[in-house]
């Protein structure tokens, strides 16, 4: 088995797969027991899928967490149970004449604090079932809106029946509701016919390897081109360097006095430049470990 103890591997997804089968795909190829990725992407959906393995597998909810980058088009006219071409068709309204300046209100309205109500059909949990479990029954469950944050959005009308959308936003922003959301105030109703993930934090498509590839690679290709140090994808983190006794410490569970300024995320190195994990630098410049792939 390779020894991928504190790796990752950037994956660009194909339409037609659900993450958790391109997982078992990637897992089967490299031969690893243990391996997570960085936040569902539905099966019509394609892009960017950071895959972490075995220790490295730590840093999921870190990337969870993240600001993201989707393109995506919608289809207008049209709704569905699911909110994209995947779902039962419930309705077909006829388009309105859409003006650039109705796409440019849009994007002002759309940029900032939006609330949205999950969909039914999504990977979260009530009662320990995920709502798409429900859904699926035809069971509907109650839910609250949340506040979501989008960062900036660009709307080009491509012809009459097509919207391309581009997104920045914060963790839990739901395109396809947000397609229904622009669909609505359109007058139409409006799905998802297309969705990329282009970005996670600063980890972009330009390393990544398509699953097809990787598939028909060979394990020693995938890792001289493919295979990287969790650390390399925190670059815009900073670091600290620990000495023998305070890298102890920490790898033990214990705070270490620094001479490094408060941070709320840091980098963790040993003296030979060995990657330790991530920790907190509080304000008595103590650096307290939080995840440790030691």
């Amino acid at each position: 088995m390779l020894d991928l103890s504190k790796s990752c591997l950037i994956l660009d997804k194909p339409s037609g797969i659900s993450s958790n089968n391109a997982l078992k795909e990637v897992k089967k190829k490299l031969h690893q027991k243990k391996a997570g990725f960085s936040g569902t992407l539905d099966p019509l959906a394609s892009g960017l899928l950071i895959i972490f393995f075995n220790k490295a597998t730590k840093l999921c909810s870190l990337f969870l967490n993240a600001n993201k980058n989707y393109e995506a088009i919608m289809k207008l006219g049209v709704t569905s149970t699911t909110a994209d071409l995947d779902g039962e068709i419930i309705k077909r309204s006829d388009i309105p004449d859409i003006a650039k300046k109705d796409l440019e209100k849009l994007e002002i309205k759309y940029t900032g604090k939006v609330n949205q109500v999950p969909p039914m059909y999504s990977a979260l949990k009530y009662n320990g079932m995920r709502l798409y479990e429900y859904a699926r029954k035809g069971i509907n469950i109650d839910r609250p809106s949340r506040e979501i944050n989008i960062f900036k959005i660009e709307l080009i009308l491509l012809d009459k029946n097509h919207i391309s959308i581009k997104v920045k936003c914060s963790k839990g922003t739901y395109i396809r509701t947000l397609a229904e959301q622009i669909g609505n105030d359109i007058g139409c109703g409006a799905i998802v016919s297309e969705l990329r993930r282009t970005k996670i934090n600063e980890i972009d498509l330009s390393k990544s390897i398509k699953l097809n590839d990787l598939l028909s690679s060979s394990e020693e290709d995938i890792c001289k081109k493919y295979i990287v140090n969790a650390d390399v994808l925190l670059q815009d983190i900073n670091s600290c360097y620990l000495s023998k006794s305070d890298t102890k410490e920490i790898v033990n569970g214990n705070k270490v006095k620094i001479n490094e300024n408060p941070c709320e995320i840091v980098r963790i190195y040993d003296l030979d430049k060995k990657f330790i994990g991530i920790g907190k630098i509080n304000d008595n410049f103590e650096l307290l470990p939080n995840k440790i792939f030691v």
